[in-house]
């Protein structure tokens, strides 16, 4: 066939509408895409960093967690100083268990905003799961690093 084709319905084979077909002004609405987003917990640059536990989402639809991500503005100095991140799930009210293979750690060797990240074996999130974030410091000799940033990208189908 050659020129357009006019119809008033028109059913596609499944899997034959792709990316690239989709104009980039398409208007999709939100609740026809994956969501991909980004959270983030915060510890003040120029303050050192102290142990905390940041709750930081309910997963409202099934989803993945696509990477946790950690810098600090001023790494430790000298001494035996470190900052250990852990990412931690709660389903169905349950407790918090981590979901990352270890935690993952900064230390007096890591570069200030240079990004460490943590391996996630157990990405999967279903509605209702809630995370947190489990920032945790040790040492006593050298100073803490200062002014943390973690991010934790995130994406949820469509419900």
């Amino acid at each position: 066939m050659a020129g357009h084709l006019s119809c008033k319905t028109f059913t596609l084979p499944a899997a034959s509408v792709g990316n690239a077909t989709i104009a980039g002004a398409a208007g999709i609405e939100a609740t026809k895409v994956v969501h991909q987003f980004p959270l983030h917990v915060q510890q003040v640059p120029g303050s050192a960093v102290v142990s905390a536990t940041t709750l930081i989402h309910i997963s409202r639809a099934v989803g993945t967690v696509v990477s946790i991500e950690a810098i600090t503005t001023t790494p430790a100095t000298g001494g035996d100083r470190t900052v250990s991140i852990d990412l931690q799930k709660s389903t169905g009210a349950g407790a918090f268990a981590s979901i990352l293979s270890a935690p993952f750690t900064l230390t007096n060797a890591t570069v200030a905003r240079t990004v460490a990240l943590g391996m996630i074996p157990s990405p999967s999130l279903i509605d209702g799961d809630v995370l947190q974030v489990v920032v945790t410091v040790a040492g006593a000799a050298g100073s803490q690093a200062q002014g943390l940033l973690i991010t934790v990208t995130l994406r949820e189908e469509p419900q």
